[in-house]
């Protein structure tokens, strides 16, 4: 990462962006690590998200701030899903395993079922208005309050729970409208 960061001409946004690595790493690693669940895979995730970040220096106004880390949390989460997507896509299950899985009393079908919904339903937020998609991940998955959601996306905590209202909605129809969502 250091060569990344020495290889950034403008001696202001080189500082900034080794001011943001020593910061936020730790917690980067951290996110990446609970999604993928490999070390390596986590390291990868937070490369790329660096790489991400380094591209948006612009955005960042102040370092140590919740917009700041927000704004870093939500780039490195969704690089860690992307990998997760991906690694899932080519994964495939030995025969032996299946074979167990299926004999045993909990049927393959249930895990499928539950795999395959929650596939469907980060799908589909994935589909949704960045704005929607970053308040659902940091109020469900980040656990903040409206509060900490308004000061980290710069809204009023009014208008933080209107937007996940407004995006609880919206999730809800994508899912009726694929056919994935009963009442």
């Amino acid at each position: 990462m250091f060569a990344l960061i020495m290889a950034i001409e403008n001696e202001e946004d080189r500082e900034k962006a080794a001011a943001l690595y020593k910061l936020y790493c730790g917690t980067m690693l951290y996110i990446a690590n609970s999604i993928l669940k490999e070390p390596h895979l986590a390291e990868d995730a937070v490369s790329k998200a660096f790489l991400k970040i380094i591209h948006n220096l612009e955005k960042i106004k102040t370092i140590d701030c919740y917009q700041t880390r927000g704004f870093v949390v939500i780039i490195v989460r969704n690089t860690a899903y992307d990998i997760l997507r991906q690694r899932n896509r080519n994964k495939t299950i030995p025969f032996e395993e299946y074979m167990v899985s299926s004999i045993s009393e909990e049927p393959v079908l249930d895990k499928v079922s539950a795999r395959e919904a929650c596939n469907k339903i980060a799908e589909c937020i994935t589909k949704l208005n960045k704005n929607y998609s970053d308040i659902l991940y940091l109020k469900i998955e980040m656990d903040y309050s409206y509060d900490e959601i308004g000061e980290i996306l710069g809204i009023s905590r009014e208008n933080a729970k209107m937007r996940m209202s407004r995006a609880r909605k919206a999730l809800k129809k994508l899912l009726r409208k694929e056919g994935d969502f009963v009442d």
